[in-house]
């Protein structure tokens, strides 16, 4: 066996999800650099990768849909660089979504006029409105990109930056419920606006605004998927990172980061595949950690570092949990209408009351539900399937947390049947005939994010957007350790493409001032 530890790296990445791995692939592909890209799971892609089951049915873990996707498009062109042109990708057709209320349904076409003509159409008392919420969201996402870039500028830039995009953060800043009560009267068209709220995980009374539009503006163009599936993303970027002589290991946890005077210098690591194994020992001047601001902070780096906001990050708020239930379909979901289009279902106008609903159980329904079907997405899919997810509490779930995955026992296991009954029954209410089509159910708790993703409390969508979000000082790429980066979805929000950006950004930084700008400019004309 070939001695890891003795093998010479120009820089560590801890974590294999979007984040990571971009800023490997950029590392390796621009810079040259030999990376060891170091995965707890036993699977390489974080939220990108997907699983198999009876041969036949496949999910994507995280990859639902993506906008901006077209071509020419900045997101386009970093999947474009870092895949070596390998990576397709399939635009979903119109409707791409459809809110669904319990008395009446709204159709989400691509394309901003068509949106905007659509709401007009069917709320014309809000017009002018409605006229204004699509010129502010442009300019409350320009605040939010703006804001979530500062760092790649020279300080001294700051200040006039601030100035050029600041006056857009009074409408970015507050949250998206002050702006819906400011601007709308209709309840309805209020839910409507903000019946996408799972993309980003806060429901109105929580999120910034600034949040809330980046979302928007991200899918008003349509969503797109990866031909093949979300499983193509990591597949196709880790040869990359192999091409300059880097690794991706598997079943390796960081257990810490190791810091000599001040300076991060490399990672003891457990190899989860052999318990019995003493901790190997990886060094390097780099050191690039995609394991979250909390994990990095409170778990990853040694406890007598002194850190200024330790406790800031451990009181600051958790972020939000699902549930999600993967369901393999033993028909053609087209029999009962469904073409392909994602279901945002909701039993109520009152999205702040979701995530404070009452656990689900036997006795109680979920309050909202987003429903799509991969099988649709991903033409070379074997199986129909399709998967649910609601908004989960894992103080509900935490008297097992202590226990191994699969051997949660009977009471577990019970529990989840009788949510997954509930779940179906939600989908069941809104189209009859729904439960008839289902052939394999298989559901996810937030311990199955937790056990798999190493997240904290198995929270999925990283620092929560809040207003309050925008002021933290430990949610850049930048540390306060010397050599050492974050990357990812806490260091620019939201989603799969909101964690690739920021692995953009970590590579950039690591290549000093300006170094962003340069990266850009290589991947928009090749």
């Amino acid at each position: 066996m070939v001695n890891m530890g003795r093998q010479k790296f120009d820089a560590i990445v801890i974590g294999s999800g979007i984040g990571g791995l971009t800023c490997a692939a950029l590392l390796s592909k621009f810079h040259r650099k030999r990376v060891l890209v170091l995965e707890q799971h036993f699977t390489v892609g974080g939220f990108t990768h997907g699983f198999d089951r009876k041969g036949k049915f496949h999910w994507d873990v995280g990859v639902h849909y993506i906008g901006e996707m077209e071509e020419g498009g900045t997101g386009r062109d970093v999947f474009n660089y870092i895949t070596n042109g390998q990576l397709k990708w399939q635009k979903m057709a119109d409707p791409f979504e459809k809110f669904v209320y319990p008395d009446f349904t709204f159709d989400v076409y691509s394309g901003a006029k068509r949106f905007e003509g659509d709401l007009i159409q069917k709320f014309p008392h809000e017009r002018k409105a409605i006229k204004k919420y699509f010129k502010d969201i442009r300019k409350a996402a320009f605040w939010f990109i703006g804001d979530s870039m500062l760092e790649i500028f020279p300080f001294f830039l700051h200040p006039l930056l601030r100035k050029i995009y600041g006056h857009f953060g009074k409408i970015g800043r507050q949250t998206t419920q002050r702006y819906l009560d400011k601007n709308f009267r209709d309840v309805q068209l209020k839910a409507v606006l903000v019946s996408q709220w799972g993309d980003y995980g806060l429901p109105p009374c929580q999120s910034s605004f600034g949040t809330h539009s980046s979302i928007i503006t991200h899918f008003l163009e349509g969503g797109w998927h990866p031909v093949g599936g979300g499983k193509q993303i990591p597949d196709l970027i880790v040869p990359t990172i192999e091409q300059s002589g880097g690794i991706v290991i598997t079943q390796r946890k960081v257990a810490e980061i190791i810091i000599e005077n001040g300076v991060a210098v490399g990672v003891k690591v457990q190899n989860l595949g052999d318990p019995d194994a003493e901790l190997e020992i990886y060094h390097a001047p780099v050191i690039v950690s995609n394991a979250g601001a909390f994990n990095t902070y409170i778990k990853l780096v040694p406890p007598e570092f002194p850190l200024p906001f330790r406790d800031e990050i451990k009181e600051f708020q958790k972020g939000t949990n699902v549930l999600t239930l993967y369901l393999g379909l033993k028909d053609n979901p087209q029999k009962l209408g469904f073409k392909g289009e994602n279901h945002w279902i909701h039993n109520t106008y009152y999205h702040n009351a979701i995530v404070d609903a009452e656990p689900i159980d036997a006795e109680h329904l979920p309050q909202f539900g987003y429903l799509s079907f991969p099988s649709f997405k991903n033409p070379d899919a074997k199986g129909h399937t399709a998967e649910i997810i609601v908004a989960g509490n894992y103080d509900f779930f935490s008297q097992w947390q202590d226990k191994k995955w699969k051997h949660r026992g009977d009471d577990y296991k019970q529990l989840k049947a009788e949510i997954t009954d509930s779940i179906v029954t939600l989908v069941e209410n809104y189209y009859p005939g729904f439960r008839d089509l289902i052939e394999y159910t298989e559901l996810a708790t937030p311990l199955t994010f937790e056990h798999f993703g190493a997240s904290d409390r198995g929270a999925i969508y990283g620092i929560p957007c809040t207003p309050k979000r925008f002021d933290i000082p430990w949610a850049n790429a930048r540390t306060p350790i010397k050599n050492l980066y974050l990357t990812g979805v806490d260091t620019f929000p939201n989603g799969i493409m909101g964690a690739m950006m920021g692995g953009v950004k970590t590579a950039g930084l690591i290549d000093g001032h300006f170094g962003f700008l340069t990266l850009m400019a290589v991947m928009m004309h090749k």
